[in-house]
């Protein structure tokens, strides 16, 4: 009787893991949904962006690293700065609706940039502003 009642449980397990794939996915589609409808006032997003980056490189390279792999630590390291500098630019930039936190894993807060940045380009516009690769490093001329 013990086989029976761990194969309901199993079967009960995978109902709810392919119903949590489902909202997963549901979610991801409104975002892009949502994104694509901005491509209409796309300009108007635009100069909204522009005003967010004004002239601070240090935004547009925190933002361009935080690549959802990368946790705050993690993105520090790379653009070598001082954490509580990272992390105020990943608090803005998500107030701003720029950077969502991706993944919690222990101690450990792992962001990225929500789809509107492939709508408007946002990515490809601060690296040729700043002159900085897809990480926020400096380019070599």
């Amino acid at each position: 009787m013990p086989e029976k009642n761990e194969s309901h449980m199993d079967d009960r397990d995978q109902q709810i893991l392919r119903r949590l794939a489902n909202i997963e996915h549901k979610v991801d589609s409104l975002e892009e949904t949502t994104a694509f409808a901005l491509r209409a006032d796309a300009e108007r997003h635009f100069n909204s962006v522009q005003e967010i980056f004004k002239k601070s490189i240090r935004r547009a390279q925190v933002y361009l690293a935080a690549n959802g792999e990368r946790s705050v630590e993690d993105i520090t390291a790379l653009l070598e700065m001082r954490q509580p500098n990272v992390s105020k630019q990943l608090a803005i930039l998500r107030d701003e609706g720029l950077l969502q936190v991706f993944e919690r894993e222990g101690n450990k807060t792992y962001w990225g940039k929500k789809p509107l940045d492939r709508t408007i380009r946002i990515s490809r516009f601060l690296m040729e502003k700043f002159q900085l690769d897809k990480d926020g490093l400096p380019v070599e001329s």
